[in-house]
């Protein structure tokens, strides 16, 4: 069903398209966010999608020949302002972890023995044994999507390490749920972290939590106060 929402301007035009989305893991997820456990080598999967990594799924989907970005060293993320659309950082609904597993890429592990390859790593700083913890199938997430003009929603998007877990897509009625923006996207993709920071002082709204270099996550914001951050990126007549 559509739930889609447009914003209107002044002069009757429509700004921005706003469509709740709600995201289910149909298979485990597994992307390394924090580090656990020092010298164990444990790797927990946070417990949110990453808007940076959704946007690009679902450009994936939208448009399966544009995969240039797939093979570069590093991503040029200002490039998702042009895409057309946004997908902010989906948070959790309903998530459960997974129990943890044990993730082996020495040399060894192939089948066959080699004793000088498993001395070497032996004595290298960089274990390749770890310990790691996903996020469950059947765990729901809840995201909001932008874009410029009316667009349907693919069906699922792949994410995740090695884009091994399929996720659901489905749009949903507004709620109350507050959402989470990403202060490195608003930055360095469509220069508008200063209006979200205006926001959230006049608002007293001063909730942050830092992941990674990329995610620094800005939670309690309401659907219309992203749309004020917004409104100007996907204005058009």
């Amino acid at each position: 069903m559509d739930h889609q929402l447009s914003t209107i301007n002044k002069n009757n035009q429509e700004k921005m398209h706003i469509q709740p989305i709600q995201l289910t893991l149909l298979n485990h997820l597994f992307y390394y966010t924090e580090v656990s456990g020092g010298g164990s080598s444990a790797a927990i999967t946070g417990s949110f999608i990453g808007d940076l990594a959704l946007s690009y799924a679902f450009k994936r989907q939208l448009a399966p020949m544009a995969n240039g970005y797939e093979h570069r060293k590093q991503a040029h993320y200002s490039e998702i302002k042009d895409f057309g659309f946004y997908c902010t950082v989906a948070q959790p609904l309903a998530v459960q972890r997974t129990e943890n597993y044990i993730q082996n890429t020495l040399f060894n592990v192939d089948g066959f023995y080699d004793a000088d390859r498993i001395q070497k790593s032996a004595k290298s700083p960089f274990k390749n044994f770890r310990q790691v913890q996903g996020i469950a199938a059947t765990s729901t997430f809840s995201a909001v999507w932008l874009s410029a003009r009316p667009q349907a929603l693919p069906p699922t998007i792949r994410i995740g390490t090695g884009r091994n877990t399929l996720v659901q897509v489905e749009a949903v009625a507004p709620t109350n749920t507050d959402v989470w923006l990403n202060a490195f996207t608003l930055k360095t993709v469509f220069g508008n972290l200063d209006k979200a920071q205006s926001l959230m002082l006049r608002e007293n709204k001063l909730n942050f939590q830092y992941v990674l270099e990329n995610y620094a996550l800005i939670k309690q914001l309401s659907l219309q106060e992203v749309t004020e951050i917004f409104e100007e990126v996907f204005a058009h007549a």
